[in-house]
């Protein structure tokens, strides 16, 4: 899987995650997750959630129960994020146009 990384790209989704390298995709998280730390944006946290939920159905990660437990709670976490950010972004939108 070749990576732009000025672009943010998911897997192909008909892709089996048997064919994607668990240390690509954890690779590809950290990097998201650092990208967001200088630039925190909702789409980029719904790649981060993404990427997260990859890593939970890969089969490297399915037979370890403490490495499921982590990436479900990080999961849970940057669900939350975004979450939050959509509401941000949505209140923004709305304040706007009560100006105009």
């Amino acid at each position: 899987m070749e990576q732009n990384l000025n672009s943010y790209t998911t897997p192909n989704e008909e892709k089996n995650t048997d064919d994607l390298s668990f240390v690509k995709l954890h690779s590809t998280l950290c990097f998201l997750m650092t990208k967001f730390h200088h630039q925190q944006c909702p789409q980029l946290s719904q790649f981060i959630v993404r990427h997260i939920s990859l890593l939970i159905e890969h089969p490297d990660v399915a037979g370890l129960a403490n490495c499921q437990i982590m990436y479900l709670q990080l999961l849970q976490q940057w669900q939350n994020i975004t979450a939050s950010l959509l509401e941000q972004r949505k209140s923004l939108a709305t304040d706007r146009k009560n100006i105009h």
